[in-house]
């Protein structure tokens, strides 16, 4: 190892010296995390780890830095931060060392510790671009194009709650029944219990339910026209309606039981739109309509 004290402008692997230690290190920690490898051309477990950091550092570009610091050039920073033994790695962060350790570290324990940095300042605008790219075609039901930016996602951040959660709902959403349950099935328990996919898979129960009534549509528009008012088909064919992707009519069926006996069942039908609003997605325009309609019906 070599120290030119040299500073790249395209990689994230750079070395640093006395002088740039503020501005490449402390103020560049605000931002986003800098791994610092403390090093020295004698230390022989240092050109083992050294190598092993650069690895597993390359693939998070710009998002994470790796600073290389060899103290015996730069002992004033060595003695300021008090490393006693090489290698040292500190990761700063937010102009602070939030975590580090000494001694030699096998190659998984080096990738975990590197991803655990990345970590720190969240998942990234290419991710967060994704997410919103997600969230509209969940909004529009487009299954297919939501469930491949969801796989992005993962890709890019393998443990993204959202993104998680917008595959499940995807995989719901294309009727994947089977699969969805083997993937919640497989999940770590911490991310199961995130809220956003805590929410996701509320939603299974509901949209296998309305997947399995859609076979009766039939049968039942056959009951209504001898019974239109009937609240009991009403409700089935909301389920099974809901079911075939006709959301607006799904509703609208839903909605013209409450106007006829708001109290029938239980409220039976004002449970079950509830139910159905966050399947169908909580922004979507026949989401929204049916609120208000709801909420019209209900004060009146």
């Amino acid at each position: 190892m070599e120290n030119n004290d040299l500073i790249s402008t395209t990689s994230n692997i750079i070395n640093v010296n006395e002088e740039t230690f503020m501005s490449e290190v402390v103020e560049v920690s605000n931002t986003k995390p800098v791994i610092v490898d403390f090093w020295a051309p004698w230390c022989e477990p240092c050109k083992t780890l050294t190598p092993l950091l650069e690895d597993a550092i390359k693939s998070y570009g710009q998002e994470l830095i790796l600073a290389k610091i060899d103290i015996d050039q730069n002992q004033n920073i060595a003695a300021q931060l008090r490393i006693q033994s090489i290698p040292t790695i500190y990761t700063f962060f937010e102009g602070k060392v939030v975590d580090g350790f000494q001694g030699a570290k096998s190659k998984s324990e080096i990738v975990e510790f590197v991803k655990k940095s990345a970590s720190l300042s969240g998942p990234g605008q290419e991710v967060e671009d994704l997410i919103s790219s997600a969230k509209e075609f969940i909004e529009t039901r487009n299954w297919n194009s939501s469930l491949e930016i969801s796989q992005k996602i993962l890709a890019k951040d393998p443990e993204n709650h959202i993104g998680y959660a917008n595959l499940i709902r995807s995989m719901i959403g294309l009727d994947n029944f089977k699969e969805t349950k083997e993937l919640i099935y497989s999940l770590a328990p911490e991310i199961k219990k995130s809220k956003p996919v805590e929410e996701a898979i509320s939603l299974l129960e509901t949209s296998e339910k309305a997947f399995m009534a859609k076979g009766s549509i039939e049968d039942l528009e056959k009951k209504l026209k001898q019974e239109p008012n009937n609240l009991d088909y009403l409700l089935q064919m909301a389920i099974a309606l809901f079911g075939v992707g006709k959301i607006e009519d799904s509703f609208e069926m839903l909605l013209k039981s409450i106007k006829l006996d708001k109290e029938w069942n239980q409220q039976a039908a004002r449970k079950q739109l509830l139910e159905f609003f966050p399947s169908a997605g909580i922004e979507a325009k026949e989401t929204i309509s049916a609120r208000k309609k709801l909420a019209t019906l209900l004060f009146s």
